[in-house]
């Protein structure tokens, strides 16, 4: 018989013993992790995290621990539907006014409605009073924030001149606007068309007001300055009519739309809350508007200034009252002596002329158009 060939065997003079790793051996090891244990042993017991039953007492705890998830009892209890039924299910159960809740369940319940429009609308403006420095500061602000619920909504419901005297309030606060509240509805109305609210620069302040539409205007205006809040236009600080869209109204967040108005707010931070908190002044100006009735019609009718009638003044600070800017003759007494001296003119730029007719009828109004805006008699 042949003998059987050890292919696993090593042969001592073809293959060398592997030498052995240089380093700590087995032994280095099972003293460092002995001596890990003894520490961490150490601070448990340092800390009362761990306590020896011989020398501290058994280990208790004080809260049972018999719940078992889906346990049939206690889903029940968590699925009564009022503690009188739960009571029945376990006796032990505590009373829940005596933890505490007892306050909560005697609140009155929210109202969806009221939920829904702040989460449309976004949050109300603060309370606040305005009271002015003297008493005639008090009777301008009445009159001018009347002036501007009358003239802008006094066709529409109680809630449509709520939302434009809130709109006054919140411009009163805000930094981005006057202080007062004179200065906030006649802001810009010493220039014919380009005011903050129409009505104090196109000539309607021409018109006589209605009695009742006025007491119903004024009464909402001393609401709103004794620190009434209409919620329903939240921190709105412009509008305009549903018949229009101005190119603005894409840059501003839409709040509501109340009565024959669309409100908006600003965008960002500048319309949150915590930017309403400019101080009143307290001091108002002069009523408007700053620019004479008369001059006011001429302009829109194309036919500039009066004779005699010069430019308008502009406000000179913030809050300073204005002078009488009406366009009256002076009496005799005050009549000057000596000659007035014209200044001299520009001769009018001509238009230019293209080629084409119908370029040059461009920036032209339509005829059928041509009496929007001005005040009919």
């Amino acid at each position: 018989m042949k003998p059987e060939l050890n292919l696993t065997a090593r042969s001592t003079w073809r293959d060398p013993a592997p030498e052995k790793p240089a380093g700590p051996g087995r032994a280095f090891w099972a003293a460092i992790v002995a001596v890990m244990a003894v520490a961490c042993l150490a601070f448990l017991l340092s800390s009362g995290q761990l306590r020896p039953p011989a020398v501290f007492g058994p280990y208790s705890v004080s809260v049972p621990l018999d719940f078992r998830a889906y346990d049939p009892a206690r889903w029940a209890i968590m699925n009564a539907e009022d503690y009188e039924e739960a009571l029945k299910i376990d006796p032990t159960l505590p009373d829940p006014a005596s933890i505490g809740f007892g306050d909560a369940a005697a609140l009155p319940p929210a109202d969806p409605a009221l939920l829904r429009d702040e989460a449309f609308v976004g949050p109300p403006a603060k309370p606040y009073v305005f009271r002015g420095v003297t008493a005639l500061d008090r009777e301008r602000a009445h009159y001018c924030l009347t002036s501007a619920i009358y003239y802008e909504a006094a066709s529409e419901t109680d809630d449509g001149m709520r939302g434009v005297a809130q709109t006054v309030i919140n411009r009163v606060r805000h930094p981005s606007f006057p202080n007062t509240v004179c200065g906030v509805v006649f802001q810009g109305s010493q220039r014919a068309g380009v005011c903050q609210f129409t009505f104090s620069c196109d000539g309607a302040m021409a018109r006589a007001p209605s009695k009742p539409n006025w007491l119903r205007a004024s009464r909402v205006a001393s609401a709103a300055l004794g620190g009434f809040v209409f919620p329903k236009v939240g921190l709105a600080t412009h509008y305009h009519t549903q018949a229009i869209w101005p190119r603005w109204g894409k840059s501003l967040v839409m709040t509501n739309i109340v009565g024959a108005h669309i409100f908006h707010r600003w965008r960002g931070r500048w319309g949150m809350p915590d930017a309403f908190r400019a101080p009143y002044l307290g001091r108002e100006p002069v009523p408007g508007p700053y620019l004479p009735l008369a001059q006011q019609l001429a302009i829109l009718k194309g036919q500039g200034l009066p004779p005699g009638a010069g430019p308008a003044p502009m406000l000179g600070g913030v809050g300073a009252p204005l002078p009488d800017v009406a366009a009256a003759p002076l009496p005799s007494t005050m009549a000057p002596t000596a000659p007035v001296i014209s200044s001299p003119v520009a001769a009018p730029i001509p238009a230019p002329t293209y080629t084409d007719p119908r370029l040059n009828q461009s920036g032209q109004i339509r005829e059928e158009f041509r009496g929007s805006g001005e005040w009919k008699r």
